[in-house]
């Protein structure tokens, strides 16, 4: 079985570890081109909240190419369990860590933080799930620090499961290839899932949970049908 899945994987992810090597091929690749965005200075906040792990990623890249320092005190959060690493690999433990779903985590989110000052570093091209939920609630700070747009410089293989992470990915493979009969299309979550059927796909597996191990286990058990 061929799967390709749109990002790239790390030597550790779950897909090398919880699929059998000897049955199954991974392609692992990001259908979406990132550019980071200059900061110029932070203003002040009380908590600083991350929706992804580019997000975390392209933060600490601009703070560094700012020679800007995080506030002293500063409270992080996270939308889920990825981005929770990501943090972590930056040295920094979520104050906040949600479980990948916008609407509860927002809600929650919402309850912690009421009244305080927000920073969400996000793509230009962000859907703001989390801070539509929260109007009211915090002060949302907005900080643009990165670009995402759809690549057209990519080959794939046909594969027998098409693993989306995210809208723009959908966009950007479907652009380029039809659905073929047989093929299977999983969703990390539910905004990709309706990007995919405004994409004409109609039988989609959608992850309860956006994370690599969730997604995994999903293309394993399509491997056992």
């Amino acid at each position: 079985m061929l799967i390709f899945i749109s990002r790239e994987l790390s030597a550790d992810s779950p897909f090398f570890h919880i699929l059998p090597q000897d049955q199954v091929e991974v392609i692992g690749e990001s259908l979406v081109a990132f550019d980071r965005v200059p900061v110029a200075e932070l203003p002040e906040i009380d908590w600083c909240f991350f929706s992804s792990r580019n997000a975390v990623k392209f933060f600490f890249q601009a703070l560094k190419a700012a020679g800007l320092l995080t506030p002293a005190g500063l409270k992080w959060g996270v939308l889920g369990e990825g981005t929770a690493k990501s943090l972590k690999e930056h040295g920094y433990v979520a104050d906040f860590a949600g479980n990948g779903e916008p609407q509860s985590v927002g809600a929650a989110f919402g309850i912690v933080a009421a009244g305080q000052r927000v920073l969400f570093p996000r793509a230009a091209q962000s859907r703001e799930s989390i801070q539509k939920i929260l109007i009211g609630l915090v002060t949302i700070v907005d900080l643009v620090v990165y670009t995402n747009a759809p690549r057209t410089d990519f080959e794939l293989p046909s594969a027998d499961l098409l693993v989306f992470t995210s809208p723009l990915n959908a966009q950007a493979y479907f652009a380029k290839y039809p659905l073929l009969k047989g093929q299977k299309v999983v969703s990390i979550g539910q905004s990709t899932e309706q990007a995919l059927r405004n994409l004409g796909c109609v039988e989609i597996i959608t992850a309860p949970i956006p994370s690599e191990e969730v997604l995994a286990e999903i293309c394993k058990t399509q491997l056992a049908l």
